[in-house]
């Protein structure tokens, strides 16, 4: 996730740099949006799962053969979509190589899902260094030769690459690839599923108000939205280092039924995201105009005031993917299922009348709104079940 946002904040800033309009941002923006809601399917959520197998229900194959059929299902569906909507003909092709780019990280996250159940971040650290920098390297490269498909296209072939030749390779070590049953896959699909309905449902609040812009305003107003809010995706790429390690402490709290351990971690957690985002946000309403300025040209500041809201937005994002960890790993997946989907409904019934009423800023007040109703009933939901034991996986 970590290479996924710095990546997509890197080529974001020089999509615009090496392009003459903000078309081609648009174009790319609108490919993350769509990727974003399918790649969902493709992870199945099942990387919390994973690491929280305290007791090793499942084997390693039948993790990695689970998320093989998850990554099949997912593009096709893309294929499906992309033909039904009214795209042109190079809008669906970027956004099909997206996705393939998309399914070349989820399968590399099962792998790192080994990895992170053995304590080896450093194999983690490794290939997403390895990656975000030949990555960016592809993109820039083949976008100034070419264009952007050339540069998407090259994205997906160093994933592929990276995936077979140093995380499979790495993981295979750790791995204990024994004999899979077809019916603990179906098992696993079964349990997961609702752990996927869940992401889904954060990831359509963020997409659904991008997708809507696009069909509103077109490609260049979603490239401007992009370009001004990039910045905020520092808020969650901070957040995920943050949360990285969360799942295995998490596992061990509740291996030692150690409520006030759990409790700990979770507001430490939760103070530092909230804290990050009011410094992050600051900064933008000071600094906002002179740092896209920088990133941009004069042209983009009379768009700053799109910053200061998809800060807060950002942080929003952020808890709810907290939210998500801490519910996996008590697992009470209908409480985080239900708060997300009361944040689902209120962004359905507010975007058109939002970015009819606001503009491109009607974005942001929809994510705000929308995560921000969602992460206050999953605080109420999370103290409710603590303090009841009516978790799954008590805690003492």
């Amino acid at each position: 996730m970590v290479t996924y946002l710095a990546c997509q904040w890197l080529i974001s800033l020089f999509v615009v740099w090496l392009s003459d309009d903000y078309t081609n941002s648009g174009i790319l923006a609108l490919a993350m949006s769509i990727t974003n809601f399918l790649a969902i399917i493709a992870a199945y959520n099942i990387r919390n799962f994973q690491i929280s197998d305290i007791k090793g229900e499942y084997n390693d194959s039948e993790y990695v053969i689970t998320r093989i059929i998850t990554c099949t299902v997912s593009f096709l569906l893309c294929m499906g979509f992309v033909f039904i909507v009214d795209f042109s003909n190079m809008q669906r092709i970027i956004i099909l190589c997206y996705m393939l780019f998309r399914i070349g990280e989820a399968f590399i996250d099962v792998l790192h899902g080994i990895d992170q159940k053995s304590w080896r971040m450093d194999y983690i650290g490794i290939s997403t260094i390895i990656r975000g920098v030949l990555m960016l390297a592809a993109f820039i490269l083949l976008l100034w030769l070419f264009d952007l498909l050339s540069a998407v296209i090259g994205m997906v072939i160093i994933t592929f690459l990276t995936a077979f030749l140093y995380d499979f390779q790495k993981a295979k070590k750790l791995a204990k690839f024994t004999a899979f049953a077809g019916k603990k896959i179906l098992s696993l699909l079964k349990i997961c599923f609702p752990l996927m309905l869940v992401l889904l449902v954060i990831t359509l609040i963020v997409s659904f108000a991008r997708f809507s812009m696009q069909r509103m305003y077109g490609d260049e107003a979603l490239g401007i939205y992009v370009a001004a809010s990039n910045p905020t995706l520092i808020i969650q790429s901070s957040a995920f280092l943050l949360f990285a390690p969360l799942i295995n402490l998490f596992a061990e709290a509740l291996k030692e039924s150690n409520k006030k351990k759990f409790l700990k971690i979770f507001i430490v957690v939760f103070a530092a995201v909230v804290a990050i985002t009011v410094i992050f946000t600051t900064a933008s309403y000071v600094f906002g105009e002179w740092v896209l300025r920088i990133l941009f040209d004069e042209s983009i500041t009379e768009h700053a005031y799109l910053l200061i809201g998809a800060s807060v937005a950002s942080g929003f994002t952020a808890l709810i993917w907290l939210m998500n960890i801490v519910f996996t790993a008590i697992r009470d997946i209908k409480g985080v299922f239900v708060c997300n989907l009361i944040g689902m409904i209120i962004c359905l019934a507010t975007s058109e009348m939002l970015l009819r009423s606001f503009g491109l800023n009607g974005a942001n007040y929809v994510m705000i709104i929308s995560q921000g109703a969602a992460v206050v009933f999953a605080l109420v939901r999370l103290f409710w079940v603590l303090n009841s034991n009516k978790g799954l996986l008590i805690l003492k």
